[in-house]
């Protein structure tokens, strides 16, 4: 595993994954301001609150407490919601990331078949209203854990790795295999999956460095996946839709 996550970094210095990089940072800017700007809209939209019991002086530390927490959640929304727009940028740039991965470590699988664009779009799309549904359900827990932010980033690492895992692993090994093989891996070889993608969910709230998760992710899987099973070049056929 961690020969794998020191080769993604190493490659990022590619010439053949340089382009591909500085396109995925301006994407990934895109989708974070918009986040950002949108969470703002709404914390601006709170109304003040007024309890008459409370008195001027309570309500003026309640609206305070709430304008903090509302700050609070103005920084760390986009930071939790920004993982879900990796799907679509993964769609993107998957044949470009894993084929110059697989160009300098693993020449002897010749060209994949690959992933047709508009499935790997749709894919990406449906991948980010299932971490988006997934963690507005989980946001009460979230809040909570505010104050233990250790315990909230673990849960989130963990329930949105689950998810990476399965999006990254799926996309991937659909360029060579068929999804019932794919599938029957990821399964069998579940815990190492699950880390690769614990590890994807947890650069994706690093600052600056969940910029580039997209592209890391890619490359750290497509080496899971050749060290799970290595696979022979690959005959020709279509990545059938998820």
């Amino acid at each position: 595993m961690f020969a794998a996550v020191e080769k993604s970094f190493a490659q990022l210095g590619d010439p053949k994954l340089r382009w591909v990089v500085l396109k995925s940072l301006g994407i990934a800017i895109l989708f974070y301001v918009v986040i950002w700007v949108a969470t703002w809209f709404l914390v601006a939209a709170i109304p003040t609150v007024s309890v008459s019991w409370l008195g001027e002086t309570g309500n003026r530390w309640l609206n305070d407490l709430l304008h903090f927490l509302a700050g609070l959640a103005a920084y760390a929304l986009p930071l939790f919601l920004f993982p879900a727009c990796f799907g679509i940028i993964v769609s993107l740039f998957l044949e470009e990331v894993a084929d110059a991965v697989e160009e300098r470590h693993y020449p002897q699988l010749g060209k994949a078949p690959g992933v047709p664009l508009w499935v790997g779009i749709w894919s990406g799309v449906k991948f980010f209203l299932l971490l988006v549904s997934v963690n507005l359900v989980l946001l009460p827990v979230y809040i909570i854990l505010l104050f233990f932010p250790i315990a909230s980033v673990i849960l989130f690492c963990v329930v949105n790795g689950y998810l990476c895992s399965v999006e990254y692993f799926e996309l991937v090994g659909l360029r060579r295999q068929p999804m019932t093989d794919v599938t029957a891996l990821r399964r069998t070889n579940r815990g190492r999956v699950w880390l690769a993608g614990i590890l994807i969910a947890a650069a994706g709230i690093v600052p600056f460095l969940n910029l580039l998760a997209p592209i890391l992710g890619t490359a750290l899987m497509v080496h899971i996946r050749q060290t799970l099973s290595p696979v022979p070049p690959a005959a020709r056929w279509v990545a059938p839709v998820r």
